[in-house]
């Protein structure tokens, strides 16, 4: 069943740049400008029809352009543009015959005094046929598109929207409201607004996803208080184990959007826990020449600069580029803290025939600093906080690490018809970490003392991730059912070779932090490690969504899983191996299920049964690592498409039960080595529910707010003191994330204001001699004030933590590491696309 959504949208925006460099910055900056040539060129300039885009046949009457556009989006399934102002009065004429969506627009435009300009794919941008492309600041847009069909675009770029028309995150475009789980995609304009230029900050805006933070860089991301170490590049997941040396901080400024699940996703990602899955979707080449430019300055002597350049590369159309950069350096409000990040991504898309596409894109990410040394400030043994500066940073002042890390992506899609496509989408992901640091681990203090003992570290971590999804899907009419079908199979393979040197403890006198350390060479050598990790899955899945009737789809699903495992610690000193694991896992079965009944054209309820399983290290009595841990997630709820499809809201309720966790068997001593066995025995429970809406209350006005009540708790343990306390204290019961941007209007209407807060309630523990809680719950109001200076300029100015407020942004579960919340930064940036 087809639905037409019209969005009115308040402002427009055509894509953000990434520009960060060190030294191979001229290298970079020379790429940058040749691509913005290649936009500026008059070949690039000319809006050639792109052979992506397949002929259809129309028969339109002549009738009101308004109604004319609405249904070419229809037809077409593209997105279209407009300031209502534009078409009022004006009459689109009959369009009959074979055309491409191209050709079709331009037709129904012509002697209007109207033009379409097409920045991002499946997008077209009407405006006077002289008037250069309005900023992100412009008023009043409308958008006309349909969503949940076949071969539709989920793309956010350009839609001056927090709504969006879609996910990809289970392999076809589907709306929001016909996906039986939670999902929120936090789109391009949100990132642009909010200034989220990191998948951190990204997913510290997110409903329900909370943080926490690594020794040594990154972050574990906590949804519905379990870990999930699964990210998907463009639908192909890869492990991302932070464990063994993933220290670098994601950018997001190739990024189309952020797509997000909560719960279970073993149908499309294999082995891992029941937390949720993320999928980071790429920018993609431009059917029309455009250039963003960017500079920003901001606290702590930070200063950054970003363009973004694409359009056609030949006259035909079907070869569209892509080149963004994103350079960005200054300090930290932390003592002896600084960065200089660089970030590049290409891309290129190739229509080979009009049915056939081959995109291809490079990534290269380099951190050069200390910021991922910070290893936060100590606490008292009684878990109490110590009352130090609030830059306070322990770590040695030449505490040095330099990053990096490639990525290169490769997919062809071929569409045989209208229904059918088959896809193939693969990533390569090489990166290292170096790092040399001192009295970097910290240590608990006695109440009432002054000092800890540290060692210091030498790091040497490389690892490489490759991943592959190859799926077909389509429709079927079978015994008289509509059916969608995917049928797909996945592989993916992490290999990790990291080493370390740790060094003799120093004694570190807390309120004298600022004191000369000694280096590495004057210290006693301890001790040395080198790691080996590597883990591969396969697995074949197939899903099926049968429409019942008009208002209900059956979703229907099975994955077939297999998994290997291998990790070694060895000393390379000794020439011995410290601990060796190897895991199989065979024949995983993972079912999916899920039933969306449409209450009306813009509500539908929806219940859900997912499934995931998790492999494990430890080993039974009898020296046999233990079965994989189960997880199920059951969600039920309800989702709207509202306002024309201008925003989307959801309430759900969910559970989520892990069972046969590794518990230790007391009963063991000695059979498993110096230790005990365990038993798959252990089983735990996190419950709630989400409240959501994203998008746009009225034309002037975006909202993006989610609210999410979580409790968790042991169901079984071998400690039965456990059972009924929480599994996991640092995952919050109350996360509130909230932004809103309102157009002013009349003699104002150049300006626009934002406002957010992000709220999560206390952090407490379990143990009997810490303090509890170890935090009280708070909230962090941020703003944003922007000015559209002309039609291309636009300058604004964040405030994020806007009252200051003192807080510990994270707080380790042994209390080893307490990572002071950034205080209230200011940052301008000034604006211009063309």
């Amino acid at each position: 069943m087809q639905q037409e959504n019209v969005k009115r949208d308040g402002n427009e925006q055509y894509g953000r740049a990434g520009m960060h460099g060190v030294q191979p910055r001229h290298m970079v900056l020379v790429i940058a400008m040749a691509m913005a040539a290649l936009a500026a060129a008059p070949g690039a300039q000319a809006q050639t029809p792109s052979v992506q885009a397949q002929r259809a046949t129309f028969d339109l009457p002549a009738q009101p352009l308004l109604a004319a556009l609405r249904a070419l989006a229809r037809q077409t399934r593209y997105q279209v543009l407009f300031d209502e102002d534009l078409v009022l009065g004006k009459t689109g004429p009959a369009l009959q015959g074979s055309f491409t969506p191209r050709e079709a627009i331009d037709r129904l435009l012509a002697g209007s005094g109207l033009a379409a300009v097409g920045n991002t794919p499946g997008t077209f941008t009407v405006k006077a046929s002289s008037e250069p492309p309005r900023p992100v600041s412009a008023p009043s847009l409308a958008a006309v598109t349909v969503t949940a069909q076949a071969h539709a675009s989920a793309t956010t770029e350009g839609s001056g929207s927090y709504a969006s028309r879609g996910a990809t995150i289970g392999k076809t475009v589907q709306a929001l409201k016909d996906i039986p789980q939670s999902v929120t995609v936090i789109t391009r304009q949100r990132m642009d607004d909010q200034g989220l230029d990191s998948l951190e900050e990204v997913l510290n805006n997110t409903t329900g996803i909370t943080l926490r933070r690594r020794p040594g860089g990154g972050s574990d991301i906590l949804s519905r208080a379990f870990v999930t170490n699964t990210i998907q590049y463009d639908g192909v997941p890869l492990p991302r184990s932070y464990s063994n040396g993933n220290m670098l901080l994601a950018n997001s400024f190739y990024l189309d959007r952020v797509e997000v699940l909560r719960g279970a996703q073993g149908l499309l990602e294999g082995g891992g826990s029941p937390a949720g899955s993320i999928n980071l979707v790429r920018k993609r080449g431009l059917e029309d020449a455009a250039l963003v430019v960017e500079g920003k300055a901001g606290s702590w002597s930070k200063y950054g600069t970003r363009i973004d350049a694409g359009g056609p590369l030949n006259a035909q159309g079907n070869l569209r580029g892509r080149a963004t950069l994103d350079y960005e350096a200054g300090d930290s409000f932390i003592d002896k803290v600084a960065d200089r990040n660089l970030n590049l991504y290409a891309a290129i898309d190739l229509d080979i025939t009009p049915d056939t596409t081959l995109g291809a894109g490079f990534s290269h990410s380099r951190l050069s600093g200390n910021s991922g040394l910070y290893y936060g400030v100590p606490r008292y043994a009684d878990g109490s906080a110590i009352a130090l500066a609030r830059g306070a940073n322990m770590d040695a002042d030449w505490s040095h690490a330099a990053r990096r890390e490639n990525q290169l992506f490769l997919d062809l899609e071929h569409r045989f018809n209208a229904d059918w496509a088959l896809k193939a989408s693969g990533i390569y992901i090489k990166e290292s970490y170096d790092a040399q640091t001192a009295l970097s681990y910290l240590g608990l203090v006695p109440v009432g003392g002054n000092s800890f003992s540290a060692p210091g570290f030498a790091y040497d971590f490389g690892g490489e991730n490759k991943g592959l999804d190859i799926h077909l899907n389509g429709k079927l009419r079978l015994l008289g059912v509509d059916n969608e079908l995917v049928l797909g199979g996945t592989y993916s393979n992490q290999d990790r070779q990291d080493a370390f040197n740790e060094y003799a403890n120093t004694t570190v006198n807390v309120f004298r932090y600022m004191d000369p350390t000694p280096t590495l060479a004057a210290r006693a050598f301890s001790r040395a490690r080198d790691l080996t990790l590597q883990t591969t899955q396969r697995g074949f899945y197939g899903l099926v969504r049968s429409h019942l009737t008009d208002e209900a789809t059956l979703i229907l699903g099975a994955r077939v899983s297999s998994f290997d495992n291998f990790s070694a610690t060895r000393n390379p000193i000794a020439g011995t191996t410290v601990t060796s694991t190897l895991r199989k896992e065979r024949g995983e079965v993972t079912p999916y299920a899920g039933l969306v009944y449409a209450l009306t054209p813009q509500w539908s309820a929806y219940a859900s049964y997912t499934e995931i399983f998790e492999p494990q290290s430890a080993l039974d009595a009898q020296l046999k690592v233990l079965a994989p841990m189960s997880g199920a997630s059951y969600e039920v709820g309800m989702k709207g498409a509202l306002l024309d499809g201008a925003l989307n809201t959801s309430f759900a309720l969910f559970r989520a039960d892990q069972t046969n966790r590794a518990v230790t068997d007391y009963a063991t001593l000695g059979i498993c080595g110096s230790g005990y066995c365990y038993r798959a025995a252990g089983e735990v429970r996190s419950e709630g529910f989400d409240l959501e809406a994203h998008g746009k209350l009225n034309r002037h006005w975006m909202i993006s707010a989610g609210y999410t009540f979580n409790r968790n708790k042991y169901l079984a343990d071998a400690v039965a003191g456990n059972v009924g306390t929480p599994f996991a204290y640092e995952a919050p019961k109350h996360v509130l994330r909230l932004w809103s941007d309102h157009q002013l209007s009349g003699d104002w209407n150049k300006w626009r204001i934002g406002v957010g807060t992000n709220y999560r309630s206390r952090q407490a523990t379990s143990s009997t001699t810490m303090v509890n809680p170890v935090q009280g719950g708070y909230s962090l109001w941020n703003a944003r004030v922007a000015y559209g200076v002309n039609k291309q300029w636009t300058a604004a100015l964040n405030i994020d933590n806007l009252f200051d407020k003192h807080y510990f942004s994270s707080i380790a579960a042994n209390y080893l590491n307490s990572y002071v919340g950034e205080p209230r930064k200011v940052v301008l940036t000034l604006r211009g696309q063309f």
